[in-house]
């Protein structure tokens, strides 16, 4: 299995030019809401979102700032995305760190998010307004919001289905990650098959990577998941394991498992539960394979693609996305 490292190194300078302009682009003269900023946008995670909009404008054959630019603008969109997440989950940690809402409060946590937002606007105001990014740029970040709504409306719903949860998670995750390859693609090509090509593989692994994500937070430790593991089953999330099991189990079962994912019930006994369903109903090998499936359609996305360094990396990343333990 190719290493995270061995995949990015063919963009290791552009990923370091988009941290310089997140960077730069952020800074406050205002020493707490620099300092409250920076908390957020310089927290890591793996900078996925970038990457992919790195990778395809490579394998698309364009080299050069503006896919710097997109890069920066996408990772923002998800950072704010993010802060905002943790305030609605009342999440105390996230990528090892406290989150803005624990270490300052709601208030201040809500209006970093709104700040970055007002920072990608400001970083794309000097480019056209017929530039396809832009449409792509606003009907992904309100394809978010609309994910989120209906996430929130669906919470505490045992009866959520896997197609509605897929949907779901195809607007809250999977739009900025196809928008991401679509945007790296469009700077290089002209060619709609191969925009295209670009946009399917990143909704593919979108999918991918959510179901990974959701099984994450059942079966990594805390340490390497960066934050409370169990998060969503102490919530009462239902998230696509949980939907899974709920399909495999008897009624009996059905039954405990709605009583369980009560916030009421006590914790160690809920998860205590979960895990025994999950180990009976093979649910992480389960949720692993049809990760797994997804990957397989995002590299076969991309097989009118010329070969290239990035190309092949791509292909890896898919194949990392669902291998990965955080």
């Amino acid at each position: 299995m190719t290493s995270f490292n061995q995949i990015i190194d063919v963009i290791k300078d552009d990923l370091q030019a988009v941290e310089n302009i997140l960077t730069e682009n952020t800074a406050s003269e205002y020493s707490f809401v620099d300092m409250a900023v920076q908390h957020v946008v310089e927290g890591g995670g793996k900078r996925l979102r970038p990457i992919l909009v790195l990778l395809s404008a490579n394998a698309s054959g364009y080299k050069g700032h503006d896919a710097h630019l997109l890069a920066a603008v996408v990772e923002l969109i998800h950072v704010a995305s993010l802060v905002h997440d943790d305030v609605l989950d009342e999440a105390a940690i996230r990528r090892g760190r406290e989150t803005l809402q624990t270490k300052w409060g709601n208030k201040v946590a809500v209006l970093v998010g709104d700040y970055l937002h007002a920072r990608v606007l400001s970083m794309l105001v000097s480019r056209r307004a017929d530039d396809p990014a832009m449409e792509i740029l606003a009907d992904t970040t309100q394809a978010m919001c609309e994910g989120e709504v209906i996430h929130a409306y669906k919470s505490g719903d045992f009866d959520i289905s896997e197609s509605e949860y897929l949907k779901i998670i195809h607007f809250k995750t999977g739009k900025l990650i196809a928008a991401s390859c679509t945007l790296g693609a469009i700077l290089g090509q002209n060619r709609q098959e191969h925009i295209n090509a670009f946009t399917s593989y990143g909704q593919q692994i979108g999918t991918a990577f959510q179901i990974v994500d959701d099984l994450l937070d059942f079966v990594s430790d805390a340490e390497k998941l960066g934050k409370n593991a169990f998060g969503d089953l102490r919530e009462g999330k239902l998230t696509y394991p949980i939907i899974h099991a709920r399909k495999m189990c008897d009624e009996n079962e059905k039954q405990e498992l709605e009583t369980v994912l009560n916030p009421d019930t006590e914790e160690t006994e809920a998860i205590a539960y979960v895990e025994t369903l999950f180990e009976k109903y093979s649910v992480e090998s389960h949720c692993l394979d049809v990760a797994q499936e997804y990957a397989d359609c995002a590299k076969h996305a991309l097989k009118e693609v010329p070969d290239s360094e990035a190309k092949n990396a791509l292909k890896n990343l898919a194949d990392y996305v669902v291998s990965r333990d955080s």
